[in-house]
């Protein structure tokens, strides 16, 4: 049950990271991800509990992004 949480928890950061870049672009993605994983990190320091700092995250991020802005440039011709 843990390795398929840790595959839904990724396919949701690409999920949202893919929305936010087709609705409000590749800046706002990257801030939105990136403060997650802040949140994330500081949130286990501070508390002791959380996934913490996840490089795999930041991954899935980048390629929702990466997918958003490509689909973004072909569809919307922005």
């Amino acid at each position: 049950m843990d390795m398929f949480s840790r595959i839904n928890d990724k396919l949701l950061h690409f999920l949202a990271c893919l929305a936010i870049t087709l609705t409000a672009g590749e800046l706002c993605a990257v801030t939105a991800g990136v403060t997650k994983e802040a949140a994330d990190w500081m949130y286990k320091k501070n508390c002791k509990v959380g996934s913490g700092w996840d490089w795999l995250d930041v991954l899935a991020d980048a390629v929702g992004i990466a997918v958003g802005s490509v689909l973004r440039r072909l569809v919307f011709d922005y």
